[in-house]
């Protein structure tokens, strides 16, 4: 039998920290402890044989519930998991991979939450999408959005590169920079209720567990990708922004090992610059939960937080994993790197992982009979510099002019508008 050829093993939404259950259609914390809540499902019985058509709905058995109807989809995942020979015998790898999430449609691993996303909103019949983004997610929803017929708004930061800002525009979304939009988790906060109170009719699909606890779990079909096109690695090298990633791939490695399928979960590595490391910061500190910086500053556009989710440190503790910070050099070295030894041209947040390998090697913290992949997220195409392509942005606005003439009157209804 074919990975999702069955219904939904959905059992509950469940809180990480307190362990209590809260309705399937939750977002936000738990409302008994604040901690983020996570999806859980019946692993008991699953069995697979190979990949079939490409699609994330091939996983349909381990993600929420959606009627066929409401699947939203342009073909993401089962994206190439492929050797690094050249690159690995240079830093002492020889057992080195890169998972390639750039060829997925919007060229972003984004495309999995973004489908999964806005085929929960038609489920819910949400009259319309917004999310905020630096990019990538941003794209990717736009994307799906206009597959699904719904108008889609973006609110984006103010220095989100013209190749973004172009590709978002050509799916038809509304874009509107907002001013200190990811400073710190309380602007993206009163953003993101800002405009919860602006278009009460739109589904916020912002890409974080805190906010959005079922989007990790498109996330985690990596994992079992990776586990069905083997080899299976011993770690998993991930770049970090809110922790997502990294904590959904580690839970896609929980399921199958409870599942009886694969024998042991890799140890997950986060990876972030160091202009911008509130994870790594914080594990290596031992902290139980991503103490807030005061500043974002690295060339990883996609990285630049001050802010981060405590699944992430659940993650690498559970995997005796590890957390690195890298600096803007090595990541740009790394960006050219791989693209002249292995033809992989990818975004430069995702060269953060490649950046890491040497270090990891020296230090011990990877051997050289150690199968290591490394996630690649995006496209290098996705962040060229301002001046490139693209047109001038629209004027930034601040939090406070975030208002329903911003969702309403220029997209009017949505093309096709869900059942009920």
């Amino acid at each position: 039998m074919r990975p999702g050829n069955g219904p939904s093993r959905w059992v509950a939404l469940e809180c990480l920290r307190c362990g209590r259950e809260s309705p399937p259609d939750t977002l936000g914390r738990c409302g008994n402890c604040q901690g983020i809540l996570s999806a859980r499902y019946s692993m008991k019985g699953y069995r697979w044989g190979t990949m079939g058509t490409r699609s994330l709905w091939e996983f349909q058995e381990v993600l929420p519930p959606v009627p066929d109807a409401f699947r939203t989809s342009l073909g993401e995942g089962s994206t190439p998991y492929v050797p690094l020979a050249h690159l690995g015998r240079e830093v002492g790898l020889p057992h080195l991979l890169a998972k390639l999430e750039g060829t997925n449609p919007t060229g972003s691993f984004k495309d999995r939450a973004a489908a999964l996303g806005v085929s929960l909103a038609r489920t819910r019949g949400a009259r319309g999408v917004f999310t905020a983004s630096s990019g990538n997610a941003a794209s990717a929803i736009a994307a799906y959005c206009a597959r699904a017929g719904l108008p889609c708004v973006v609110m984006a930061r103010e220095d989100i590169t013209a190749s973004k800002r172009m590709q978002i525009g050509m799916y038809g979304a509304r874009i509107v920079p907002v001013r200190h939009l990811f400073d710190t988790e309380d602007t993206l906060t009163q953003a993101l209720r800002a405009a919860g109170r602006a278009a009460p009719d739109f589904a916020n699909l912002f890409v974080w567990a805190p906010w959005n606890p079922l989007l990790v779990d498109a996330m985690k079909t990596i994992a079992y990708e990776m586990a069905l096109q083997g080899p299976l690695p011993d770690a998993v090298l991930v770049p970090v922004a809110g922790g997502d990633l990294l904590y959904g791939i580690h839970k896609g490695f929980s399921e199958l090992r409870e599942a009886g399928l694969i024998p042991a979960t890799p140890r997950m590595i986060a990876v972030q610059g160091e202009g911008a490391s509130p994870l790594v910061t914080s594990f290596l500190a031992g902290h139980e939960e991503v103490l807030r910086g005061t500043r974002a500053d690295t060339v990883a556009g996609a990285l630049r937080v001050t802010f981060g989710g405590e699944h992430a440190l659940q993650a690498l503790r559970e995997s005796a994993g590890t957390a690195i910070a890298v600096p803007d050099a090595a990541i740009l070295a790394a960006q050219r790197r791989i693209a002249a030894r292995e033809g992989i041209f990818c975004e430069v947040s995702s060269a953060t992982t490649v950046a890491a390998l040497e270090s990891l090697r020296t230090s011990g913290q990877l051997g050289p009979g150690d199968t290591v992949a490394v996630i690649l997220t995006g496209l290098g195409f996705k962040d060229h510099p301002a001046d490139m392509v693209g047109s001038a942005p629209e004027a930034s606005r601040e939090i406070s002019e975030i208002d329903a003439g911003l969702f309403h009157g220029t997209h009017g209804e949505p093309r096709s508008r869900p059942a009920p």
